[in-house]
């Protein structure tokens, strides 16, 4: 089982990137979840980007961690972003029918 990180940063623009590595899922979904909303509501940021790319599995608590961090951001007016999903967890958020509401281009 592939190790779960979580590296947070931020650019000279005010948007704060979130870079998960591993699988989410229900051992750390609701890390994430804690760090999109913390994140949202502390440090206000114009925009959060999730970057998934080294993302190699996602359940739904995993989806629904990407749920509450999109809602907490745009309560606060900030933009939400899931960038680089691989084709596995894009599968799934377009099942969801979540690609258009997480921004996920392509």
């Amino acid at each position: 089982m592939p190790e779960w990180l979580m590296n947070t940063r931020r650019l000279a623009d005010g948007t704060v990137v979130i870079e998960v590595r591993g699988e989410i899922d229900l051992g750390n979904a609701e890390r994430l979840r804690g760090a999109l909303a913390d994140t949202a509501t502390s440090v206000r940021p114009v925009r959060v980007v999730v970057d998934l790319m080294q993302v190699t599995f996602i359940d739904s608590t995993g989806i629904g961690a990407l749920a509450v961090g999109r809602n907490t951001a745009r309560s606060v007016g900030a933009a939400f972003e899931v960038r680089n999903p691989p084709p596995f967890v894009r599968q799934q958020l377009r099942m969801m029918g979540l690609t258009e509401a997480f921004g996920v281009q392509g």
